[in-house]
């Protein structure tokens, strides 16, 4: 009886947490939306264009996901050669970077497609999404038996007819599981938009950020934001029921034995290969170059403005300034979800029941902005005042990440099975002593992965930050986004060093995630 209410009073901590933080504010947009403006509002035909272009974006840029990321997933993790594990994790990267530092780094290459700014934003969104791809479809393939594929082409099925037939149905629930998340995640697309559309392209997530800055229309934003958010939870609902495919992405990759590079496989290899060089390679390349140059000369003139506000003041606080508030939210974003992540997962390791998780991985069905939007509504004033603090920002950026910690530490408890914890139990060990001494050291490197994912998701976060944090406690990614939207030489080569650096702390979260890791596979070697 004691060790039942002692396990509902855990369950009541991040119940606790989701409830005011996640359930709260979208019951708030939901009663603020429905009423007689709800036809009018959609019905105006600027939205109804927002929207379809919304969807058909989404579906476009999810379909260019796929048909780039299985070639490559083929070459990375069915085939062996100098380098591929190493590519595997530099793959991650673009997966993790903020979307706001891609947009800044494609920004100028609108000239070069006649000024299509759809084609750019299409572009961006396969830079950030192709990782995901790349990685669920590559594991699952790395996977999958080979005498399968070898008794097929003995009966004759060869080539494609082979691939069609045989690879690609055992591959299905990996492809439309990484399928409907990258819907996903371009549904909720907002840096991207706002930035390379320049306000001229409107999706569902820019109308309502323009909704709310510009005309304070709150209603036409209440309905936006609730007509998003039936959009994402669906698309996410529909990416857990298609496949058990894990939709969380390692930070850098294990090897696995491969066969070598023959000749059949070169043509994929040198496509491959040539989508790698074109979307990552050369957007990153150009942005570094034009952060260390002035004119034609090699200058660090735009890293010695960082710690100036910009050209006419104008910025509230320095880029290093804003720098350094991003690090401090992403400090306390990663400890609060860490926190409520674990907890979380060390209680569904020991239920069966599926519902509770449903309820705690909502949130990454829904956007940071359509968030930040439903606490402007419910914490502006008593009984919970929370929008005049600077933490309403890292606890919205922990509410977000935490599920993504659930996810991955989760998975990491369930793989040591039952008969560990019973064992030990048998042997007197109490709860404590079992996640203290058994589970915790054996599921280290999920928990760093799972950190970096928490550190990482709070240093880009951008749609929340742009409506919650100001003023002094501005962030990075949204420095980013006044100094690129304002015109001059200064502001523009700003925020080319200022993306920089954002970069290097992402490699940087990643590499020591990756040492982390290589610590712990030494260890247990020895």
């Amino acid at each position: 009886m004691v060790r039942h209410i002692r396990r509902l009073a855990l369950w009541a901590v991040p119940a606790g947490f989701l409830a005011v933080l996640f359930y709260w504010p979208l019951a708030s947009i939901a009663a603020s939306s429905f009423g007689p403006a709800w036809f009018e509002v959609l019905a105006r035909e600027d939205l109804q264009r927002a929207i379809w272009f919304t969807l058909w974006q989404a579906v476009v840029s999810t379909v260019l996901c796929v048909l780039i990321g299985l070639p490559i997933a083929f070459v990375l993790y069915r085939r062996r050669f100098f380098g591929s594990v190493l590519l595997r994790t530099i793959l991650v990267v673009p997966f993790v970077l903020p979307s706001i530092v891609v947009a800044i780094a494609l920004i100028d290459f609108r000239e070069l497609f006649g000024g299509s700014t759809i084609l750019v934003i299409l572009i961006a969104h396969v830079f950030l999404n192709v990782s995901l791809v790349v990685r669920v479809v590559g594991t699952a393939w790395a996977n999958l038996d080979s005498e399968t594929d070898e008794a097929a082409e003995i009966d004759g099925a060869a080539g494609i007819k082979r691939f069609v037939f045989v690879t690609l149905a055992q591959l299905r629930p990996a492809v439309f599981s990484s399928a409907a998340l990258v819907f996903l995640f371009c549904a909720t697309s907002f840096a991207a938009i706002l930035t390379l559309g320049g306000g001229q392209i409107q999706s569902i997530e820019t109308a309502i950020y323009f909704a709310l800055t510009q005309r304070l229309d709150l209603q036409t934003a209440s309905v936006l934001a609730l007509l998003q958010t039936v959009i994402t939870v669906a698309a996410f609902a529909i990416s857990r029921k298609v496949g058990n495919a894990s939709f969380v992405v390692e930070l850098t990759a294990d090897a696995k034995e491969t066969d070598a590079i023959g000749k059949r496989d070169l043509p994929l290899v040198l496509v491959s290969l040539a989508f790698i060089f074109l979307l990552f390679v050369i957007p990153l390349g150009s942005l570094f170059a034009k952060a260390f140059t002035r004119g034609s000369e090699f200058s660090l003139q735009a890293f010695s403005d960082l710690s100036g506000k910009g050209a006419r003041d104008l910025l509230d606080v320095t880029v290093f300034e804003a720098a350094a508030n991003s690090l401090r939210n992403a400090a306390v974003a990663a400890a609060i979800a860490m926190f409520i992540g674990v907890l979380v997962a060390w209680l569904l390791a020991r239920t069966k029941s599926r519902w509770p998780e449903l309820f705690f991985m909502l949130p990454l069905g829904v956007s940071s902005l359509v968030l930040g939007f439903g606490y402007l509504l419910t914490f502006g004033g008593e009984p919970l005042p929370l929008r005049e603090s600077w933490l309403v920002v890292p606890l919205l950026q922990a509410l977000i990440t935490a599920p993504l910690v659930v996810r991955i530490t989760h998975s990491a408890l369930l793989s040591l099975g039952e008969n560990t914890r019973d064992a030990a139990s048998n042997a007197g060990a109490d709860s404590w002593q079992i996640w203290r001494f058994i589970e915790t050291p054996s599921i280290r490197p999920a928990l760093a992965t799972a950190l970096g994912f928490a550190l990482l998701s709070s240093l880009g976060e951008f749609g929340s930050s742009a409506l919650l944090a100001y003023a002094d406690q501005t962030t990075l990614p949204v420095v980013l986004m006044r100094l690129i939207s304002r015109p001059g030489e200064q502001n523009y080569a700003m925020a080319m060093a200022a993306s920089v650096l954002l970069i290097v702390l992402v490699v940087l979260v990643v590499s020591a995630s990756e040492l982390i890791r290589t610590r712990r596979r030494r260890s247990s070697s020895v």
